[in-house]
């Protein structure tokens, strides 16, 4: 019998099966090398087409791992969403998640794209049901506690819970 290959998102559930996700691993296994470099300030990460149709990810190697860990599986959301607009490079910037609109202005993005890469690494590296888990191991559990153990900032474990950011 032959075994059909696993589409991207049944990979990537694979790996969101136990926590912490192993983020970098996931986006190789569905093909995007992930590598890490110095960036300019404020620029988390950016995903970029390769000259022979491949995509890499680069991340701020500069910055906290929960947050490299958070800006490759955003930019692993813009892979599986908006592969279409990704040319020659798309930069997670801080800017793209403020109010300012003109940031749209010199990327094919939209603030619509961002928020779907947002929620997108949100689902991968937290999903809810593995927050359950967690929290029924452990009940008195707080963000902090349950942010330690998934890899990523108290601020996204709290915004994941629907709790105020500190």
């Amino acid at each position: 019998m032959v075994q059909r290959k696993k589409t991207n998102v049944e990979i990537l559930d694979d790996f969101a099966s136990t926590y912490p996700v192993d983020v970098k691993a996931a986006a190789e296994a569905i093909g995007v090398r992930v590598l890490f470099d110095d960036l300019p300030a404020g620029i988390s990460g950016k995903i970029q087409r390769d000259r022979d149709g491949s995509y890499y990810i680069v991340a701020n190697r500069r910055e906290p791992e929960c947050r490299q860990r958070f800006t490759i599986a955003h930019e692993l959301g813009h892979f599986m969403y908006h592969r279409d607009l990704i040319g020659d490079g798309v930069q997670d910037s801080p800017a793209y998640r403020a109010p300012d609109e003109t940031v749209y202005e010199t990327t094919p993005l939209e603030r619509m794209h961002e928020t779907q890469a947002n929620r997108f690494a949100a689902n991968l590296l937290m999903p809810k049901r593995l927050i359950r888990e967690a929290k029924k191991a452990n009940p008195d559990a707080n963000a902090r506690e349950l942010a330690r153990q998934f890899n990523v900032s108290e601020d996204a474990m709290r915004i994941r819970q629907g709790l105020p950011r500190l």
